[in-house]
């Protein structure tokens, strides 16, 4: 079963679903930088959208209406953060700014030892029993620690979407 045919199935018996994404490696491209330029103020910006993804997501905003789509990412500093938002508003801008929850390591949000966890936390504390929440994401640990939540919390990898 593809993707869009899983979210039909689900959307036919409760319209409450919010589909959380991560950004890199899931909707941005995501570059080895042993140097951590990528934290470099600008450099964010430049990065380019995984098209595919933002057009199979854009296929369901248009096809599921009522679903609503929100950004939970991390990042290593406050100012990528805020050029996250910047990349947002170019290439996702029908993602509400406060449907934006991006953790900064920066300002305590999340240490290097809780970072598959932080979005599970996240979740399982914004959860309620009448919603339906999918994760997508490229982090298999991350995926691991979402799936241990609850059955209304469904983990995605990113790949999943495209086929």
């Amino acid at each position: 079963m593809d993707f869009i045919e899983k979210i039909d199935n689900i959307y036919k018996k409760n319209k409450n679903i919010e589909i959380y994404l991560d950004m890199d490696g899931t909707i941005v491209e995501l570059l080895f930088d042993k140097k951590g330029s990528y934290t470099q103020k600008g450099v964010y910006l430049n990065k380019k959208p995984i098209i595919p993804v933002i057009d199979r997501i854009e296929e369901i905003k248009n096809r599921f209406p009522l679903i609503k789509f929100k950004i939970l990412s991390c990042s290593k500093t406050n100012q990528m953060r805020d050029e996250k938002n910047e990349w947002l508003n170019i290439y996702m801008p029908f993602i509400d700014k406060n449907d934006r929850i991006i953790f900064s390591e920066e300002s305590g949000d999340y240490t290097r030892e809780n970072r598959n966890l932080v979005k599970a936390e996240y979740i399982e504390k914004n959860i309620t029993k009448d919603k339906i929440i999918v994760l997508i994401d490229d982090s298999i640990d991350v995926l691991r620690e979402v799936q241990m939540i609850k059955e209304n919390v469904i983990p995605v990898h990113v790949t999943s979407i495209l086929i």
